[in-house]
């Protein structure tokens, strides 16, 4: 049977960029920048903030971009991501909370650390523990950025604190309820930590995993 014509979704057309002036972009670019340096995860992430073609970019590195504010308005910015040759919207507002909706993600839409900012009562996050006990820094933590993205949640599995070793799971539920998951081993060697992917027959304790590591030359899986 063939979709009738009055079920397909209604059109969204794009929402229309606001010409706004030098001035005015410039404030917009200079508040994010500022929000940026004074956030302890973005300033961790972000290379750089600019302006170009009536927006604002925020840059992960060179060539990867983290999001787009489109001005609608002198007042209203509209949060995007890039996915493919077309954009996603996250939101509209001032640029102080759009900002903050960047900076507090815990999905995987820009980095999946937001659990790292603030404080209040509750149970502390994996990332919270690896970055304040172990003293992973939040670059090593944002590593498994397409696992944060596929909502896959990591949780501990074996530490070895005298050694600087943690053997985080990342896992998630397919649409048929079946685990999907990925194991990756956080580790300081040489005085410096990385983020290691380890392949699932080598995953099952931090012994396993090294030894596998170690006869790849601490090469990681894919």
């Amino acid at each position: 049977m063939g979709w009738r014509h009055d079920r397909w979704p209604a059109y969204q057309p794009r929402p229309k960029l606001a010409r706004l002036s030098k001035d005015a972009l410039r404030r917009i670019e200079v508040a994010a920048r500022e929000f940026v340096q004074g956030s302890p995860v973005l300033r961790e992430l972000v290379s750089r903030v600019e302006c170009a073609r009536g927006r604002v970019y925020v840059w992960r590195g060179p060539d990867d971009l983290m999001a787009r504010l489109t001005p609608l308005s002198s007042r209203t910015l509209l949060l995007e991501t890039p996915r493919g040759a077309a954009w996603t919207g996250h939101g509209r507002g001032a640029l102080l909370p759009m900002m903050e909706f960047v900076e507090r993600d815990q999905e995987g839409t820009f980095h999946g650390l937001g659990s790292l900012v603030g404080g209040g009562a509750g149970k502390r996050s994996v990332q919270q523990a690896l970055h304040e006990e172990f003293g992973v820094p939040i670059p090593v933590l944002a590593e498994p950025r397409h696992w944060y993205s596929m909502h896959r949640r990591p949780r501990i599995i074996e530490t070895d604190r005298e050694r600087g070793r943690v053997l985080v799971r990342f896992e998630a539920r397919s649409w048929s309820g079946e685990p999907i998951r990925g194991t990756c081993l956080y580790a300081s060697v040489d005085g410096r930590w990385g983020c290691y992917t380890i392949r699932p027959n080598a995953s099952a304790s931090i012994a396993a995993a090294e030894e596998w590591l170690r006869k790849r030359s601490w090469e990681e899986w894919g």
